[in-house]
């Protein structure tokens, strides 16, 4: 029998550390991913804003404009052409996993294209303001748990291992 009952434990021993470990990676990912998410509707509000500045143009126009992951994903919807802020508020709710982070682009989003330019302007500064406060709780998170999701779940397998041997 090339494979001895000690070697079989070694390689589940293994196994069990490495899910730990991937567990915690996944969750350090997700608080990268949400924090990149931030950055990326921070980067659209000032091209929002600069556009609505320079051309007063539909929404649907700029959005189509905009390379943004929440842009993308609203052209890709069927119901763009007849209602692009619809189309945004889906692509939010797709792309967004937290509950308040959605809220807040929810409320963007509603905003978008109500008023006359200077509305739109002031519209996109209080949720640029709001967005760069989101964005510095998930910089913060993300050092804080980071690094503890992955030894959490290196730890994790660690003592998994152990109880089982």
């Amino acid at each position: 029998m090339p494979w001895g009952g000690g070697a079989v434990k070694v390689l589940g021993s293994l196994l069990l550390l490495l899910s730990g470990l991937l567990w915690g990676a996944a969750k350090s990912r997700e608080l990268w991913r949400r924090e990149r998410l931030l950055r990326e509707w921070q980067r659209l509000l000032q091209n929002l804003q600069t556009s609505v500045r320079c051309w007063a143009r539909p929404l649907g126009e700029l959005v189509e404009k905009e390379d943004s992951p929440f842009c993308r994903a609203a052209v890709g919807r069927p119901c763009f052409s007849q209602d692009p802020r619809a189309a945004l508020a889906q692509a939010g709710e797709e792309l967004l996993t937290r509950t308040s982070d959605r809220a807040l682009y929810q409320g963007f989003v509603a905003g978008l294209g109500v008023s006359d330019v200077q509305g739109q302007l002031q519209h996109m500064g209080l949720y640029a303001g709001l967005v760069e406060q989101a964005l510095g709780e998930a910089r913060e998170e993300r050092g804080k748990l980071g690094r503890l999701y992955v030894c959490l779940g290196l730890f994790g397998g660690l003592t998994v291992c152990l109880l089982l041997l």
